[in-house]
Formats: structure tokens, C-alpha cells, sequence
């Protein structure tokens, strides 16, 4: 099983929503971190993730082996609107550590981002890699072998996406043991400012609801974006569920 996502929010709780779901069945591997903390990441493009028994995250799209036989996996697909994904992406310039980085060139690579602004930014900042790796996949994918549970559903929707995301998994919310319930109860949006495995209490700059673009972006950058990623947005529309379709307009 392979949970396959931009790097984009929520994919690190998502994981560990079907990690809680799938306990006893699946064994979780952030499999990427792994190898980028092990200083390969030109590996995962010649790598092949395990096929049995594992619950892979794979949140790297752009350096998907194009020879994994997909029919050897079953994946859970999840992605955001790319114009809050571009967002998020600008707040991460000034809390996120880049490796390699002096302190000096640290300081000066932000304060040239904080002076541009963040419509600079996004507009300058090319994620068509993330978002072309996402979509040569799962487009690819038998429609039996995947689910759709992308950011919107998972933070507007919560219980919805996880009953579906059971079901897809061979269970159900209702047969999950306790502790096992308790687990998946502290990813719900609401309780993730008490849950130490959340991001946000690590970096700030998080968000925990679709459509940041629409409070953070000027209306010209927003129309040059939908613009640019409407192939993706348009995917979006059609592989979510029609209760937050809007948040893709």
C-alpha cells in the first residue's frame, strides 16, 4: 500500500490516520524521509518501494521509480489545491531548515523572499515537477487500486474520508479497537494543536483549511495561477468529492 501525495499538508497526518486504521496489517514506513535523511535521494528514482505489508508514504512525486509496477500496489492518492500548496511553500522559506544551508545564507535567501513579498514568490516558484510526477501516476493507476482523499475532504470532512478510507482499507471506523480510534481522533483538525506528531507545533506557518490563496494572494496573482495549474485543478474537481469541488474555483 502506498500512501502518495505532494508535499503538501496533511500528508504526514493522513499517514498516520491509515497507519491508526491499518494497524496490525500494514506496517508504516516513511519511506522517503528515510532515504532523503540517509542523504539518497536520487535513489528513490531507481528504488522500489516494498510491496507487502507495508504502508509506504511516498511524498515525492517527481522521483517516482517509472519502473514500479503499480499493479504490485494499491495506493491512497492525496494532493491540495497547488495555489495553497504554492503558499505554504513561501512560509516554509523562513521557519523550514534547508540542508546544506550557512546561518548567513539562511538569513539573507529570507530576507530577500520577505522582500519580494509572497506573490512574488509563488508566481517565481515552478512546482510542475511535484504536480506532473502526482498526475503520470495515478493516472495510471486501475481505478480499483486507488483512493482519492485529498486535503479539502480530509480537514473539511473528516470522518467521511476516514470511513471511506476503512472501507478501502477491508475495515470499518466501527470495528477499529479503542486505542485505535483514539489514535485517529487526534489527527481530526480540531485537536491537532494538542498533537505532538503535528507540524505546526514544530514549524509555524501551517494551515489546517483549504483556500489560504484566497486570504494571502492578490487577485491578479490568483487568476495567473488558476491559469497555469488548471490542468491540476481540473483533476482535483473530478477525482474529489463534489461537497468541496468549489474549493478548486
Amino acid at each position: 500500500m502506498i500512501l502518495f501525495s505532494t508535499p503538501t499538508s496533511a500528508n504526514g497526518s493522513l499517514f498516520r490516520s491509515a497507519a491508526h486504521i491499518a494497524a496490525g496489517r500494514y506496517r508504516p514506513v516513511p519511506w522517503v524521509n528515510e532515504i532523503f535523511d540517509a542523504g539518497r535521494p536520487e535513489d528513490l528514482r531507481v528504488l522500489v518501494p516494498p510491496a507487502e505489508d507495508c504502508l509506504i508514504k511516498h511524498n515525492a512525486p517527481e522521483r517516482f521509480n517509472p519502473a514500479t509496477r503499480l499493479s504490485d500496489y494499491r495506493f491512497v492518492l492525496n494532493a491540495r489545491d497547488p495555489r495553497d500548496l504554492l503558499c505554504n511553500q513561501y512560509h516554509w522559506q523562513f521557519v523550514h531548515p534547508f540542508p546544506g544551508e550557512t546561518p548567513e545564507a539562511a538569513e539573507a535567501r529570507k530576507e530577500s523572499v520577505r522582500a519580494a513579498g509572497i506573490d512574488h514568490f509563488v508566481l517565481n516558484l515552478d512546482i510542475s515537477p511535484y504536480l506532473d510526477g502526482f498526475l503520470g501516476v495515478a493516472r495510471r493507476i486501475a481505478p480499483p487500486d486507488r483512493i482519492f482523499i485529498g486535503y479539502a475532504m480530509y480537514c473539511l470532512h473528516f470522518d467521511v474520508a476516514m470511513e471511506r478510507l476503512a472501507a478501502f482499507l477491508g475495515t470499518s471506523l466501527a470495528a477499529l479497537p479503542p486505542a485505535q480510534r483514539r489514535g485517529l481522533n487526534k489527527e481530526r483538525v480540531e485537536n491537532l494543536p494538542a498533537n505532538s506528531n503535528w507540524i505546526g507545533r514544530i514549524w509555524s506557518g501551517t494551515d489546517t483549511a483549504p483556500g489560504r490563496h484566497r486570504h494571502e494572494l492578490q487577485p491578479g496573482t490568483i487568476s495567473i495561477l488558476s491559469q497555469r495549474y488548471a490542468r491540476f485543478l481540473d483533476f482535483l474537481r473530478r477525482m474529489d468529492d463534489p461537497r468541496v469541488a468549489e474549493t478548486y474555483d
